[in-house]
């Protein structure tokens, strides 16, 4: 399945088996960020650049222990698809990849918790580059959020897609961090194998002289423009690092 960037089309059957309704995405985000921690994981986090992939973990290796949550609708129960499907449904989440990026780069919150308490880094990818030159089987879902699980419904869903339903919703707390997320179909890397797909990388305000220095010196090779944060009270500004 092609990712679900510029046409993305959810359709929903009547009994007949008729399309009767289809779900379109006109647009996506320019630029999607993913915070990265660095420390001993900047040669990690470094090669991931310069060959060109996204690291996609399994689900359950993510920091939200309500991931892969769900519901299943009366229908689904009676048909007794429920009790056929669920361990397929589970299987299967197991095996996909799951790489979280966000619309936002200066949110304070995801550069503590998901960027080493603003030591680490936010890698910024052209959304658009980034779609041509992943693969057809890669999907980049823009995440729900929700106060309950979403529900399994006894429609002609595939497995995958319903396994995928699970992990592209959350609960509302999680709102403020706007997530886009890449779902592979095994964990492992979403190559892209082209340098212009990375826009930009921030740097935390905390970052070590030894990682900036590293960083800019290779980034410099890619020409990939390095910003650096600037704390000023409760404000975030980026300049350009040395």
């Amino acid at each position: 399945m092609r990712t679900t960037s510029r046409i993305n089309k959810l359709r929903s059957c009547d009994r007949g088996g008729f399309v009767i309704a289809t779900v379109k995405v006109f647009s996506t985000p320019l630029r999607l960020y993913r915070y990265r921690p660095l420390g001993e994981k900047l040669e990690r986090e470094l090669r991931a650049i310069t060959e060109g992939y996204i690291y996609c973990p399994k689900f359950d290796a993510m920091n939200d222990p309500m991931e892969g949550m769900h519901r299943e609708s009366l229908a689904y129960m009676i048909k007794g698809k429920s009790k056929e499907e669920r361990k397929k449904i589970a299987d299967e989440k197991a095996k996909l990849g799951i790489a979280s990026l966000s619309e936002v780069f200066d949110h304070e919150p995801m550069w503590a918790h998901y960027a080493d308490h603003f030591q680490g880094m936010v890698v910024a990818y052209s959304t658009s580059k980034l779609l041509k030159a992943l693969p057809s089987d890669v999907d980049l879902v823009r995440m729900a959020y929700n106060e309950e699980p979403p529900v399994i419904l006894g429609n002609r869903a595939s497995i995958s897609d319903k396994a995928k339903l699970t992990l592209a919703t959350k609960t509302v707390r999680w709102m403020s961090e706007r997530e886009w997320r890449l779902i592979t179909p095994e964990s492992g890397r979403a190559e892209y194998r082209d340098e212009k797909c990375v826009y930009r990388v921030y740097l935390g305000s905390r970052v070590s002289p030894e990682a900036e220095k590293k960083i800019c010196a290779e980034m410099k090779v890619l020409k990939i423009p390095v910003v650096k944060m600037q704390v000023d009270k409760y404000q975030v500004t980026f300049s350009s690092a040395r």
